[in-house]
């Protein structure tokens, strides 16, 4: 790569960023308020409390005798707190205090909720909502990095161009939660782990774990990426073994394998050191948390019985449905169309992308890219028992890197230039 390309790749992937944060940042004032935003910048009160990991705050016992009803309770912890962390860091980046607000109450209405003190200010608010904005173009510029490792610029930066263009990217991003910060550990372990297979080493290994688990401690279901990784990692080691197969790998190939074992551990342990509820009884805790996930599921499912999903294909078609709308398409918001060339495109990129797997190897970074954004689709579907659009936001990561390999290989195909 000559010095021209590669400052002209660092330079599109400034452009891709700024054009991320001046779509995301534009829409923070005319977006509604979200009772659900209140919640969550009630959490951020979270950042300060694990300064005190072992202070009665992160006791059970103490949550059953505060007065708070069992809804609260459970909704509090079945949230864990990396994307509240995320929140109040950046609030407080911004010069504004980690509010003490009360706890929303769904029961009542919005002037019950802000006459006792569970409403966030204006400046609160914006506060929140600048740095999920924030959170936002850097997971637009994830993806650019992303594709440059697939295909090339061009493909990269339309794939990244569309994720911050695309109506779900501006929804996730101008609201307070903890949705775009999902995205963003998702799209960062898909780079890391294309890394690690770039250049194996045991820091790369333990970067990426770091990651995954800053995932699960965002909204849990990143945990699994580590394990699909790790089974990754056991055919790498078993495929070189004479036992097994005569057919042998690289030995960077075997050292890859160990260090993609490795992840669950460094995951789990990430996980559990950005909770402080999970330090006492780490197993127990973490059974809790997933039997109150799906305790809220369930909930949503019978309060809200028109967006109950009851199985994985229900999803999928669920899914199409959103995302071929003219609600949430780049060409529904443009042209006021709802066609399906979007999602047609990316399936195109993800049989590309299956191609290329196959043609540089399981262990390369294809492959693991290709992993971690399949195994993040595969839950998604797996487990959207309630379908609100904010759970799509997965899906739209892997149309963002499917469709930028579709025209990255046109591209490609057009200078005549080797796809594998």
């Amino acid at each position: 790569m000559t010095a021209l390309q590669r400052y002209g790749t660092s330079v599109l992937g400034i452009l891709i960023f700024l054009l991320g944060m001046w779509q995301f940042a534009a829409a923070i004032d005319s977006r509604e308020f979200h009772r659900d935003e209140a919640r969550w910048i009630h959490r951020t009160i979270y950042l300060q409390e694990a300064m005190h990991p072992f202070s009665a705050y992160w006791q059970d016992s103490t949550w059953q005798t505060s007065g708070r009803s069992l809804d609260e309770i459970y909704r509090l912890r079945a949230q864990p707190p990396v994307g509240s962390y995320i929140i109040g860091i950046g609030m407080l980046l911004q010069g504004e205090p980690l509010p003490r607000i009360g706890y929303w109450n769904m029961d009542h209405d919005d002037a019950w909720n802000q006459a006792h003190g569970n409403k966030p200010g204006d400046a609160q608010l914006v506060a929140a909502r600048r740095t999920t904005a924030f959170v936002g173009a850097l997971t637009a510029l994830l993806i650019y990095l992303i594709g440059l490792r697939l295909t090339n610029p061009v493909g990269a930066a339309v794939g990244a161009t569309f994720f911050a263009l695309h109506p779900l990217a501006i929804y996730l991003a101008t609201f307070a939660g903890s949705d775009i910060t999902l995205l963003l550990f998702i799209a960062l372990s898909a780079w890391l782990a294309a890394r690690l297979a770039e250049k194996p080493s045991w820091w790369r290994a333990t970067m990426l774990g770091i990651a995954i688990g800053l995932g699960g401690g965002t909204k849990l279901s990143p945990l699994g990426i580590a394990v699909a990784l790790a089974l990754i990692g056991v055919v790498l080691v078993l495929w070189n073994t004479p036992a097994i197969t005569k057919r042998g790998l690289c030995q960077s190939q075997i050292r890859l394998g160990w260090m993609l074992l490795s992840t669950p551990l460094v995951a789990a342990l990430t996980f559990i050191a950005s909770y402080p509820y999970l330090w006492r009884h780490p197993i127990q805790h973490s059974r809790n948390l997933l039997d109150y996930r799906r305790l809220g599921m369930e909930i949503q499912g019978d309060i809200w019985s028109q967006n109950a999903v009851g199985d994985p294909l229900e999803a999928i078609q669920r899914s199409w449905n959103r995302l071929t709308g003219v609600e949430w398409s780049v060409l529904g918001r443009f042209f006021g169309v709802a066609w399906s060339l979007e999602v047609l495109l990316a399936l195109i990129g993800g049989v590309v992308l299956a191609w290329l797997c196959w043609r540089r190897g399981i262990g390369s970074a294809t492959a693991l890219i290709a992993i971690v954004l399949g195994t993040m689709v595969a839950i998604t579907f797996g487990g959207m028992g309630v379908d609100w659009a904010r759970y799509h936001g997965p899906i739209l990561s892997a149309m963002a890197v499917g469709i930028g390999v579709t025209f990255g290989v046109i591209v490609s195909l057009l200078r005549k230039e080797p796809l594998a």
